[in-house]
């Protein structure tokens, strides 16, 4: 996992996600959980799939990868535009541009689905009650949620993220160099995700990765360490003086290359460079 920037201008951002148009989206969905508490049932809704038109800009931010386990997401599938925050539990971010994000459909589907876990007080959200008029929700609804392009509300959102303090990072948000330590098992051939030495938090939060989408899954920890094979190799090549000077300058620039954001699992790269140090250019 690598950090991630969000474009915020009004070309990155479709326009269903900005404007009156979530707000309209989020109304609606609170009517029906205000009906729902009025007739004593469950509160389960129904969602209108709306978030696809967010999925090339997502990747494009991601880099073509998946955001959780940084494996290409394009070469063997399409991807999905997962809900950082399940929208079965935070019904009113299923229409907010700041809860998506692109993954794989393996961490996505396969692992994550409706999980979520945090340590800290959950996130709150509109306080519906069984008595409020259609008024009192038009007026709720815009407090509610950010706004993607208004950055003091982005900013108030990111707020109410860390206070919940969750336990998978969103790379959007949150720094995954500060949760994630990797090791080389050379004897099997895998390089597993594990916390960084002495630090609870990050032990607490690569242990929910394992269970939330499976950040240590056997196919990763491989393709991983195939990655690391090539890595170590590029470095030997460039550290020999004896190996002519072109060989060298294009291990030296295959190096440089899988550091890079669109390089698969280049934020286990970046681990493994600063752990072996600066790496002279031949």
């Amino acid at each position: 996992m690598i950090p991630l920037v969000r474009d915020r201008s009004t070309g990155a951002v479709p326009s269903a996600f900005r404007g009156n148009k979530p707000i309209e989206r989020l109304v609606d969905l609170m009517k029906e959980v205000r009906d729902l508490l009025a007739a004593g049932e469950e509160v389960k809704l129904d969602f209108d799939s709306k978030w696809g038109v967010t999925k090339d800009q997502l990747l494009l931010e991601t880099h073509q990868k998946c955001a959780y386990c940084e494996a290409p997401t394009s070469l063997v599938a399409y991807g999905d535009v997962e809900h950082y925050r399940p929208k079965s539990k935070y019904w009113w971010l299923a229409y907010v541009y700041d809860n998506y994000l692109a993954s794989c459909q393996l961490c996505n589907q396969r692992f994550k689905s409706d999980l979520f876990e945090f340590a800290g007080p959950e996130m709150p959200g509109p306080a519906i009650t069984a008595t409020m008029s259609d008024a009192d929700l038009q007026a709720l609804a815009p407090t509610s949620i950010p706004e993607p392009l208004d950055l003091p509300a982005v900013g108030a959102f990111v707020t109410a993220h860390r206070d919940e303090d969750q336990l998978i990072p969103n790379p959007y948000i949150d720094d995954p160099a500060t949760v994630f330590a990797w090791e080389a098992l050379d004897g099997i051939g895998e390089v597993e995700a594990v916390p960084i030495p002495g630090d609870a938090a990050s032990a607490a939060k690569v242990d929910a990765a394992e269970r939330i989408y499976g950040i240590n899954r056997l196919e990763l920890k491989r393709h991983r360490y195939g990655k690391y094979r090539d890595y170590t190799v590029f470095r030997q090549v460039v550290q020999d003086t004896g190996t002519a000077l072109p060989l060298r300058q294009t291990c030296f620039d295959l190096v440089e290359s899988m550091k890079q954001p669109e390089s698969a699992f280049s934020g286990m790269i970046r681990f493994f460079d600063d752990q072996m140090g600066p790496l002279a250019p031949p």
